[in-house]
């Protein structure tokens, strides 16, 4: 889930250089920016392996996650800071970018072959990332009511649901990808 958000951020970013700003990212940035997305989510996914909170069973038994129940400020801190930093800061910075982006597209009216492909592709982003907020909003609803002391709200079957959806969401992607892009 963090490499997928990242990856959809990196994609954001990239989109805006090169329409906001007209400058296209070389083989080398790509690569970095590969490296740096992978180093992010290790640090996020090693930490409960290293003892800022840890990993336990999700209520439905079926799959394992960070621990959202603990009240240890150590685990609370964790949890907030996991949130902020892999769900609204990443979607906080697509947002800005997309939104530089429908607004130079507007403004633009040289270039219309350019801007025509350009847009499609922000499309077909924008439609990746809204397919991932979708999956993991509920996801991360639930994981903060448990983790905020409303876990008697959270039965296994309503847990179940928003966890399967949320891990469902890699296997969107490519479906997006085939339909909206005929290079794929």
């Amino acid at each position: 889930g963090i490499v997928s958000i990242m990856t959809l951020t990196v994609l954001a970013y990239e989109r805006y250089i090169r329409v906001v700003h007209a400058k296209v990212i070389d083989f080398s940035w790509s690569w970095r920016a590969i490296t740096y997305i992978w180093l992010y989510s290790l640090a996020w996914t090693g930490a409960p392996l290293l003892g800022w909170n840890r990993y336990t069973l999700e209520i439905h038994g079926l799959g394992c996650s960070v621990d959202w129940k603990s009240k240890d400020p150590n685990d609370t801190s964790f949890v907030l800071l996991f949130f902020l930093s892999c769900l609204v800061a990443p979607v906080g910075i697509m947002a800005y970018c997309y939104g530089h982006i429908l607004y130079a597209v507007r403004m633009t009216v040289q270039m219309i072959k350019l801007l025509k492909y350009e847009k499609k592709v922000a499309k077909m982003c924008f439609l990746m990332i809204s397919i991932f907020l979708i999956c993991w909003m509920p996801y991360a609803v639930v994981s903060l009511l448990v983790t905020y002391g409303y876990s008697n709200l959270v039965t296994p079957t309503v847990a179940i649901i928003p966890s399967f959806f949320a891990k469902s969401s890699t296997a969107y992607n490519p479906v997006i990808y085939i339909f909206m892009s005929r290079k794929v």
